[in-house]
């Protein structure tokens, strides 16, 4: 069976997340959210983060104990056998096929406000040369990965430091609510959408084979980049409810570089956020595509995907790079835009987490474990009903999937009985 290399550490692996998670929710949906609820925004993102961290916890636990590059696709086989396998990975995948081409368009935005081509364009751009680093060995990617990290991290915290100077501190009582006076149906409006930006985790969890030490390693890259990604989040959600947006908003920085450093530095931070966007796609792009070869591997598809003698399973990028392309040609032809594919994608992750807790709570045998299952089912349960989200899309993945795996188990059925058949016809020919 061809296997990955353990090539991730902690800070790595940690880098490698932080690389998948922070993208479009950190600089698009702050702008977004703004135009939506206003003066609410904050503690939308607030409560997002409060939900979320259960949540995460769940993924800890299962990442832990069960490193596989099938992610939350092998822990529901594990949990209840190859039909839901089947089924996590077409929810998985009916999600990522929405949320990198969203990724994508960030890029896109930003860009699009000191070039004057459309932003489906430069998105597309950034998605191919995310892709095409990882043609290198995984060694390299994954030190290119965490020096990217690095450099974004600095970047960003340089960004949040402008930022603050572009705040009008006299106004800051009238753009802010206060919690006395908060709208929970306004506050709750968006979540869909932030709850993207607190997605990538679960993507994350297809890493957890290429850790050195999962037990130890992965949980601890999990924690830390949900603590800076947190740290980022509010800091620029804050700073964007504090300024004037004069641009679009789902480009909404653009505005705090054009307050402080004029024209040119509208300019440096559009590259900026082209190149973070680029960063966050290498990491998404790196574990969307091991998910793809586990599902080759476990033969969930029609071809069987191999690794180069580096151990980069070429194919399996190159299957990946083609979803995006795809998804964002509809976005060309204005049938979806960037706000639907967000929707979509958190609406898919938030049903993923829940096949997890539900795994969890099958397969742990203590207590705690069992009452954390419990309450993220609670918990995703209410926002399925709260947002009143349709169920068509990820009800057609399900259907699909099953079909997927009824022909597969066929399939090694009649590959078994073949081979039996053979087995039982070679003595009497012998005798003969």
């Amino acid at each position: 069976m061809a296997t990955l290399k353990k090539t991730l550490t902690t800070r790595r692996g940690a880098g490698l997340m932080l690389n998948i998670v922070v993208g479009a929710g950190l600089l698009a949906l702050p702008g977004i959210v703004v135009k939506e609820v206003g003066n609410h925004a904050i503690w939308s993102w607030l409560i997002c983060a409060i939900i979320a961290l259960p949540l995460l916890s769940v993924f800890i636990i299962m990442g832990k104990r069960f490193p596989n590059a099938g992610g939350i696709a092998h822990f529901a086989e594990i949990a209840y056998g190859q039909a839901f396998y089947s089924i996590a990975s077409f929810l998985f995948m009916g999600a990522v096929a929405f949320g990198l081409p969203a990724v994508a368009l960030t890029g896109g935005y930003y860009l699009a406000e000191i070039l004057p081509y459309p932003p489906v364009l430069f998105a597309v751009g950034i998605v191919f040369f995310a892709a095409l680093s990882h043609l290198i060995s995984p060694e390299i990617a994954g030190k290119i990965s965490s020096f990217v990290a690095s450099t974004i991290l600095l970047s960003l915290l340089f960004l949040i430091t402008v930022g603050f100077f572009a705040i009008e501190w006299s106004n800051v009582e009238n753009t802010i609510i206060p919690l006395s006076k908060l709208d929970l149906s306004l506050t709750f409006l968006p979540f869909m959408m932030i709850f993207f930006a607190f997605t990538g985790w679960e993507v994350a969890a297809s890493t957890a084979e290429e850790f050195k030490n999962p037990g130890r390693d992965f949980p601890l890259a999990m924690l830390l980049s949900f603590v800076a990604a947190c740290f980022l989040y509010f800091a620029m959600a804050f700073i964007v409810q504090n300024i004037k947006i004069t641009g679009a908003y789902e480009a909404a920085f653009v505005s705090i570089a054009e307050i402080v450093f004029g024209t040119a530095g509208k300019t440096v931070l559009a590259i900026l956020v082209g190149f973070i966007i680029y960063a966050n796609l290498m990491g998404a792009i790196w574990a969307v595509s091991r998910m793809v070869f586990a599902l080759s591997r476990a033969q969930y598809l029609p071809f069987k995907l191999k690794t180069r003698a580096n151990g980069t399973p070429a194919s399996a990028i190159y299957l990946t790079l083609s979803i995006p392309i795809i998804v964002l040609s509809l976005d060309w032809f204005e049938i979806l835009n960037i706000n639907n594919m967000l929707a979509i994608a958190a609406q898919n992750f938030l049903i993923l987490y829940g096949i997890t807790a539900l795994s969890l709570g099958k397969l742990t045998t203590k207590l705690s474990e069992k009452i954390l299952s419990f309450a993220s089912l609670i918990i995703i349960a209410i926002l399925l009903v709260v947002e009143g989200t349709s169920i068509l899309y990820p009800t057609g993945l399900c259907v699909a999937a099953i079909i997927i795996w009824y022909v597969r188990k066929s399939n090694i059925a009649q590959s078994e009985n073949a081979g039996t058949a053979i087995a039982e016809k070679k003595p009497s020919q012998s005798k003969r």
